[in-house]
């Protein structure tokens, strides 16, 4: 073969090696936007009132949805189960997302007998994807009888090494971490010794934070190592290191203020796949970084990725070869200190007496929109624990890395460097979770069986009618809930009779009344058959990751458990005293209701019960009934709602259109303007923002009320109907005033003093100030807020009052 020739083949194979290098890191590339694009993922942090639980009580909670650090504008309705500890559904709610939150409670029967139960949380388009990423948190329960007393398991001990990038490579230095626990998933403090085969040290460890610590080793070519190493009680043990590979690569990390350098190291003699890298980056599911990296003639290679334009969270970073294979990898988690947006929480009236009046003033700064909860709890019943939850960590760090993280809402208590470092040995013992790289260069993609939910839909079908009698019919349909409430919409069959409608927005359960149109004498609707049915996710199935978590030792505070326990037998002596009260004691501590109260009782429902705004009643208003129109009748009544009766008529507040509900289903101001003043019963005025709108209700509501009874029931006289359900009925939370109602011959034995899920600021609502009333017994306070503002921020203040 002549020079020429050999030189010509040479030139060819490298060609064929950078287009085939090229293909193979475009194609990788693609993936990724696949995946952000096409499967985007949800994440749920869960607020509770409290840890601990008696048998009888509440269990209160806020559900916060993001996606992409951003608030959750995926879905919009969540699902939330009580399971018990063998994975069986107790209760399930089912509620609304406005503002990427979701609230609602669980009861918990004076008979419970469990010690510890769990809640599952979701969304329809989360179960498309694996069960191990839907929310699910165990609750500790005090059972209202004596129970005997489980037999713990013995407690043993184990600790885990894992190389940074994933492995160890022959005569290349590498960094090691471990992390060591106990099978509580406690972490426990151990050192040890690094041996080779021969029994000679190589190097020592120790635990660094929490039972995590890293240390150096140049492994040998076919050489074993073991770590030996004592627990707390000195017994030794020996754990057997990953063995090294004579052919690979070392993926290391540096993390400076707003730079991540990355080092590749390879040995002297590879073969050719190992000779050039494809390194990617992404952070949700969403690339951020991509370079080739030719090694041929460098066995190091150092290179930076500028992080100053990241969002905050967990960065993946994935080596490729040169056969499109991911031979390393690292998580690092990027903080720039601005997840957060600050909630100022002060005490303005503190009094720790029994039954004391209280007040807190919470502020916030920013002019956003903010949706945020707050849980007021007796501390000594409901303390800071050592391992412990929080919106950052949830939503930040936990939701996106393999295994338990213990204590994780420490690493975001300060932004110091221990800390950062004590986090970065939880980048290193830990993966990512949120898929595998081997399915996705197979093209294994998840399978989209569940849409996600434009709040609640009807579907059905009908039955008895041919395609001829079928074709261009709709089905004229007509909901009333129980509180009176209707809304008139179409839905169009096909010619399968087939309909659905989706955007529907009620609570508890609602009449369907039904005719299909141009059918005057009823003579088709009566002759077919109709079939309906909500579009509710089914519970999903028990799975082997949900089953593993429930079978995890419990983790309990006996301290607390003790003093919960002798407050559970407290409070159902006071359950069983109240039930011999006479009826004439009842009644003379009965205050009267006023007429708007009797109204609001009667006609609302859900959020638009109670709320910030006005109340009119015509019944107790003489010029009610001689206004031409309801929004003529309006004009002047609410400082900062502007009304205009010109043409169709309008609203606005604050610049934003206000929006409309006739017994609390959407309607637009023209068919306001056809309604009598004589068949209204009650009108209320929400102030912005309302969250029972759509788009988040900027310009406030205005919600009419028809007297039952009157003129819009001629609407369904004689239609069939079928009963539908909606959401879970909001349970309102108690809060009692000692002021109006001291209630001398109760006691009080309150753990949660007072709970408030839905507090909303923007622009013109950066205060609010909260009073409740201490308990009896309360000598310390604790107060936590969490939440979310619209451009995806957090927030958690915590605060003791004593």
């Amino acid at each position: 073969m002549t020079k020429n020739k050999l030189y010509l083949i040479i030139v060819s194979l490298l060609l064929f090696t950078v287009t085939f290098n090229s293909i193979q890191a475009q194609r990788i590339d693609s993936l990724v936007n696949i995946l952000d694009t096409k499967y985007p993922q949800e994440k749920i942090h869960v607020h509770f009132d409290k840890a601990y639980y008696n048998a009888g009580e509440t269990i209160w909670f806020k559900a916060y949805l993001a996606a992409d650090n951003l608030p959750g504008a995926i879905s919009k309705t969540m699902y939330a189960e009580l399971l018990d500890d063998k994975g069986n559904t107790l209760q399930r709610k089912i509620m609304p997302i406005l503002q990427s939150g979701a609230s609602s409670n669980f009861d918990l029967p004076d008979s419970m007998a469990a010690s510890r139960l769990f809640i599952r949380a979701y969304t329809s388009w989360m179960l498309n994807f694996d069960s191990s990423l839907l929310y699910l948190k165990a609750i500790q329960i005090i059972p209202s009888k004596t129970v005997s007393k489980k037999i713990l398991p013995l407690l043993t001990y184990g600790v885990q090494f894992f190389p940074e990038g994933g492995d160890l490579v022959n005569y290349i230095s590498s960094r090691v971490a471990f992390k060591a626990m106990d099978n509580r998933g406690e972490p426990i403090v151990i050192k040890g010794d690094i041996v080779d085969g021969r029994g000679k040290k190589i190097t020592s460890f120790s635990s660094m934070h929490d039972g995590m610590g890293y240390c150096m080793i140049q492994p040998a070519a076919g050489e074993k190592y073991t770590a030996v190493w004592k627990d707390k009680k000195g017994l030794q043990y020996e754990t057997v290191l990953p063995p090294a590979k004579k052919q690979g690569m070392v993926l290391s990390t540096h993390l400076s203020d707003n730079q991540l350098n990355y080092t590749l190291r390879r040995p002297d003699s590879v073969d050719a796949v190992y000779t050039s890298y494809h390194v990617v980056a992404q952070m949700q599911q969403r690339l951020v970084y991509s370079a080739r990296i030719n090694m041929t003639r460098k066995t190091s290679i150092t290179a930076p990725i500028e992080t100053d334009s990241l969002p905050n969270g967990v960065l993946q970073l994935t080596v490729f070869n040169a056969a499109g294979l991911p031979v390393a990898e690292r998580i690092v988690f990027i903080n720039h200190d601005n997840y957060f947006f600050i909630t100022d929480l002060h005490s303005a009236d503190k009094n720790l007496n029994k039954r004391g009046r209280n007040t807190l003033q919470i502020d916030v700064g920013d002019v956003l929109l903010s949706n945020l909860s707050i849980s007021v709890t007796d501390a000594g019943l409901n303390p800071v624990t050592k391992n412990e939850e929080s919106i950052y960590s949830e939503l930040l760090l936990s939701s996106d890395l393999k295994g338990y993280v213990y204590n994780p809402a420490y690493y975001f208590s300060v932004n110091n460097d221990s800390v950062k470092q004590h986090l970065d040995l939880v980048m290193m013992t830990h993966g990512w979770r949120r898929f595998k790289w081997e399915d996705v260069l197979a093209g294994n993609w998840p399978v989209i069986k569940n849409l996600p939910e434009n709040y609640l839909s009807i579907s059905g079908k009908i039955v008895g009618l041919t395609k001829a009698l079928l074709y261009n019919k709709q089905l004229t349909s007509i909901i009333k809930t129980k509180n009176g409430g209707s809304n008139i919409f179409v839905m169009p069959v096909n010619g399968q009779g087939e309909f659905v409608q989706d955007g529907l927005y009620f609570f508890d359960t609602a009449k369907l009344y039904y005719q299909l149109n141009n059918d005057k004498d009823k003579t088709l609707t009566t002759s077919a058959s109709f079939s309906f049915r909500n579009n509710f996710i089914r519970t999903p199935l028990q799975s082997m990751a949900m089953l593993s978590a429930l079978y995890a030792p419990e983790k309990t505070d006996s301290a607390v458990i003790q003093k919960s326990t002798t407050m559970a037998v407290l409070q159902r002596n006071q359950l069983e005293s109240n039930k011999v009260r006479t009826l004439e004691t009842v009644l003379v501590r009965t205050k009267q209701k006023s007429l708007k109260e009797k109204l609001d009782e009667e006609y609302t429902s859900g959020f638009f019960s109670g709320g910030d705004g006005y109340t009119f009643t015509t019944e107790d208003d003489p010029f009610a009934k001689s206004a031409i129109s309801i929004l003529a009748y309006l004009q002047g009544k609410v400082a900062g709602l502007q009304i205009s009766t010109t043409g169709e008529g309008s609203a606005t507040w604050r610049g934003s259109a206000t929006s409309f509900f006739l017994n609390e289903m959407t309607t637009d101001v023209g068919n306001l303007q056809s309604i009598s003043m004589n068949d209204v019963a009650m009108i209320k005025v929400f102030r912005p923002p309302f969250f029972g709108a759509g788009g988040g209700g900027a310009g406030g509501a205005i919600a009419i009320y028809t007297k039952k009874g009157g003129s819009d029931n001629s609407q369904v006289k004689g239609l069939p109907f079928t009963l539908i359900n909606g959401y879970s009925v909001i349970k309102e939370f108690y809060s009692p005033d000692y002021e109006k109602n001291p209630e001398p011959g109760l006691k009080d034995y309150r753990t949660t003093l007072y709970w408030n899920p839905s507090l909303y600021f923007d622009k013109n609502t950066r205060r609010v100030t909260l009073p409740f009333f201490n308990s009896d017994n309360c000598k310390k306070i604790r107060v936590t807020i969490e939440g979310i503002n619209e451009a995806g921020q957090l927030t958690r203040e915590e605060k003791i009052i004593e």
